[in-house]
C-alpha cells in the first residue's frame, strides 16, 4: 500500500477516536437480537451450532466488535471473535453453545437501557440476565466488550477532540460498567468467569502515518483513560479484564515495513488486525478477529473453562 493510501486512511480515522467497538462508519439499522436462540431469523447462524443441546452456554455481549461489523454495514456473526472463540474453545474440549447479544452502536447507558437494538427484555443487559437465569446451573463462559462507543460524540471533524466531553465520556463509562458487570456477574453465578474485553488503540497508527487532525495526543491519553477505567470496573465486579494491549503491540515502536514505509510496530499491528489501512474502517480484519478469538480463548481457558 502507498504513502498516500496509508495517510488517507489514517485521516479517516480521525473521525472514530479510540472506541473501536463501533467505528466512524455508517453502522446498519439497528438489528433485532433474538431472545434465547441463534437459530431464530432475527441473528445470523453462530459456527457453534454443533454443540449439542445441553451444552455449557457461553453469553456474548457487548457492541459491533461482538456484533462483527464490516466495512459496508454487514454483521457478520458467525465469523466475529465471540464465535471463533467459541470455535477455538471447542477445538480444546470445551463445547459452548453461544449466544450473542452484541448490538452494534452501543453504549453503556444503552446497554443499561436500550434503545439501539430491539430486545424481547428491553435492554441487553436484561437479555442476558433473562438467558442466564434459563440456563442456570449450565453457564460456561460470558464475555463482554463495552465502553468505546460512549466517546464517540467526542469527535468534532473540524476541531479535532473535545477534551470536555472526553472526561464526561471516561465518567459514565466508570459510573455504568460497574453496574453493568454486577448485575452480570450476579445473573452468571460466582463460579462462570466473566471475561471483559479490553479496546485497542488505533491512534498509534494515525500518529505514525502523519495524521493531520487536531488532538491525537489527547485520544491517546484517552484510550489510556478508558482502558484503566474498563480494567477498574472489571476488578471491581469480580469479573477478569482481558487486555488487547499485547496483541496489539501497543507500546511497542520498533520500526517495521508496512506499505513501502516505515512505521512503529504498534502501527503495523493496527493496519493488519484492523481495516483501517484497507477500507478506512477500524473494525477488526479478518486476522484481527481471530487473534482476539485466540487472546479470549486462552483468558477463558485460564479463567477454567474446560472440556
Amino acid at each position: 500500500m502507498s504513502r498516500t493510501a496509508l495517510t488517507a486512511a489514517a485521516a479517516v480515522a480521525a473521525v472514530t477516536l479510540v472506541l473501536s467497538g463501533c467505528g466512524g462508519d455508517p453502522e446498519p439499522a439497528p438489528p433485532s437480537v433474538a431472545p434465547t436462540t441463534a437459530s431464530s431469523a432475527t441473528t445470523e447462524p453462530e459456527p457453534s451450532e454443533s454443540a449439542s443441546a445441553d451444552a455449557p452456554l457461553y453469553v456474548a455481549l457487548g457492541d459491533s466488535l461482538a456484533a462483527g461489523y464490516q466495512p459496508g454495514g454487514a454483521e457478520l456473526r458467525d465469523s466475529a471473535y465471540p464465535a471463533l472463540a467459541a470455535n477455538r474453545l471447542a477445538g480444546d474440549g470445551a463445547d459452548l453453545r453461544l449466544e450473542n447479544l452484541g448490538c452494534s452502536g452501543e453504549t453503556t447507558t444503552s446497554l443499561l437501557k436500550g434503545g439501539k437494538c430491539t430486545f424481547d427484555a428491553g435492554s441487553q443487559i436484561a437479555q442476558a440476565e433473562q438467558v442466564l437465569e434459563a440456563a442456570k446451573g449450565n453457564v460456561g463462559l460470558v464475555t463482554i466488550d463495552i465502553g468505546g462507543n460512549d466517546l464517540l460524540r467526542c469527535v468534532r471533524i473540524e476541531a479535532g477532540i473535545d477534551a470536555a466531553c472526553v472526561d464526561q465520556g471516561v465518567k459514565t463509562v466508570g459510573t455504568n460498567l460497574p453496574r453493568i458487570l454486577q448485575r452480570l456477574t450476579k445473573a452468571a453465578g460466582g463460579d462462570v468467569p466473566v471475561l471483559v474485553i479490553g479496546y485497542y488503540n488505533p491512534w498509534v497508527a494515525a500518529k505514525a502515518l502523519d495524521q493531520p487532525i487536531k488532538g491525537i495526543d489527547a485520544a491517546a491519553k484517552a484510550y489510556t483513560r478508558l482502558s484503566t477505567t474498563i480494567e477498574k470496573s472489571a476488578k471491581g465486579a469480580g469479573a477478569t479484564f482481558v487486555g488487547l494491549d499485547e496483541a496489539f503491540g501497543t507500546n511497542d515502536t520498533t520500526p517495521t515495513t508496512i506499505g513501502g514505509r516505515t512505521v512503529p510496530e504498534n502501527a503495523a499491528r493496527v493496519c493488519t488486525l484492523t481495516n483501517l489501512c484497507t477500507a478506512r474502517d477500524i473494525h477488526f480484519s479478518d486476522e484481527g478477529a481471530a487473534t482476539v478469538a485466540r487472546v479470549v480463548a486462552e483468558a477463558a481457558s485460564k479463567a477454567g473453562v474446560s472440556g
